[in-house]
């Protein structure tokens, strides 16, 4: 989360726990729509680690947040599109590489941006959501 440069996590497959974890400390999230996710550690009388529990809420509204983490429940990529958890959601292709493919795509959009301005603004944005 504390890159200087943008992150994008890309999910063609399973992130369950500490793989969803590490998907929302990234800025952008894409996933294919068979992919499954979810904060699953209450089923192990556990709670999520690595920020899971601030995370969520901050990315898809406190409620919501709790019912996906008291459940346990796993959504796959059109759902998690719906509720916000991902920012892009593409059909899987015959390569399993999907999500990896549009968010090479979104890397290619952002590289002639300004590189200070790129810095600055993601610094800026997560300060702000922490006020």
């Amino acid at each position: 989360a504390n890159l200087p440069v943008p992150t994008i996590a890309a999910m063609d497959g399973t992130a369950l726990g500490g793989g969803l974890e590490l998907a929302l400390a990234c800025d952008i999230r894409v996933a294919a729509s068979s992919a499954k996710m979810g904060l699953v550690e209450t089923k192990l009388a556990i709670i999520p680690g690595a920020g899971g529990t601030q995370r969520l809420p901050r990315t898809i509204g406190v409620s919501l947040a709790k019912e996906l983490i008291f459940s346990a429940r796993v959504v796959d990529g059109e759902e998690a599109k719906s509720i916000g958890l991902i920012s892009h959601v593409v059909e899987q292709n015959e390569a399993g590489d999907a999500a990896y493919r549009r968010a090479l795509a979104l890397a290619k959009e952002f590289l002639p941006q300004g590189p200070v301005a790129m810095r600055v603004a993601k610094l800026a944005i997560n300060q702000g959501m922490e006020v």
